[in-house]
């Protein structure tokens, strides 16, 4: 009696590079199938692994969704360097969404804001030992970091161009504060604490295909159900944070959570396999 052959289970990094280099010869995210038929990558390799093919793609550095191109830092850190010769400044948004071949999605998700990118991506730099390759590009970034200061600590408030705009407002200690406007929505400004995060995100979880299952005073702060394969439904595990970097700063198990939902995604440290859903970004997009 014959015994059937059994490929060997992939490791993680083995699932990742096969990943990536389907990702480089298709041109863009590949199917489950067609990474089975190149690779012979198994649905076990997955679920061993990484739990989910979407949470695979998104470890490999893929976007699992849209135009499905490599979202991979060197790429895009490459592909920013060249824009930042070509207009001898650190672009701004709009600049960068038309001279980039990438979207400006890749990098918002991970560094929150579009004025963190320079920073996160010098730290980048500095982490790959890149720093002499890409010299010519680090006053550009330092001019960008010493504006942001001014914006921070000083009197005058300066536009995308660097240039002034007027006097900061003064702070009035006998008023109220707020958080910007919404437009129409269930809240009318937006938050500046946890608690306000966690009441919005009640009112847009829905549409984010979240289920919420229960929310509790302890780490973590939510569980939820989400659909992570048509018909096939899974537990969520949520913390709640006004700025993402405070996770780190409230010493949670990052290995404990799946999701954090905030209202500023500041956190450039923030572990991979960790989903940042910054709420101010997905108010503006669906006021669109």
């Amino acid at each position: 009696m014959k015994t059937a052959f059994k490929s060997p289970s992939k490791s993680k990094q083995e699932v990742i590079a096969a990943i990536r280099e389907c990702a480089e010869k298709l041109g863009h995210s590949p199917s489950y199938p067609a990474l089975k038929k190149m690779k012979n990558i198994t649905h076990m390799d997955f679920r061993k692994n990484f739990g989910t093919y979407t949470r695979a793609l998104r470890e490999a550095g893929i976007e699992p969704r849209g135009g499905g191109h490599m979202v991979g830092l060197e790429h895009l850190f490459k592909d920013w360097a060249e824009i930042v010769r070509s207009l001898k400044k650190t672009p701004s948004l709009s600049e960068y969404e038309l001279h980039s071949k990438y979207s400006a999605r890749p990098l918002l998700r991970r560094y929150g804001t579009w004025g963190n990118v320079p920073r996160g991506l010098r730290e980048f730099a500095e982490r790959n030992n890149l720093e002499r390759t890409f010299a010519d590009l680090m006053p550009f970034i330092a001019e960008q970091e010493r504006n942001r200061v001014v914006v921070k600590h000083g009197r005058v408030e300066r536009g995308e161009d660097g240039s002034p705009l007027t006097r900061k407002p003064r702070y009035l200690p006998d008023r109220p504060v707020y958080g910007p406007p919404l437009g129409p929505a269930s809240i009318a400004n937006g938050p500046i604490n946890e608690s306000g995060v966690i009441y919005l995100f009640g009112t847009v979880a829905a549409r984010l295909g979240f289920v919420v299952m229960r929310i509790q005073a302890e780490f973590p702060d939510c569980e939820a159900f989400r659909e992570v394969e048509p018909g096939r439904w899974q537990p969520i595990k949520i913390e709640f944070e006004f700025e993402s970097r405070r996770f780190a700063a409230h010493g949670h198990n990052a290995k404990d959570c799946d999701v954090i939902v905030c209202w500023q995604h500041n956190w450039a440290e923030c572990p991979e396999h960790i989903e940042v859903i910054e709420l101010q970004s997905v108010i503006r997009a669906m006021a669109v």
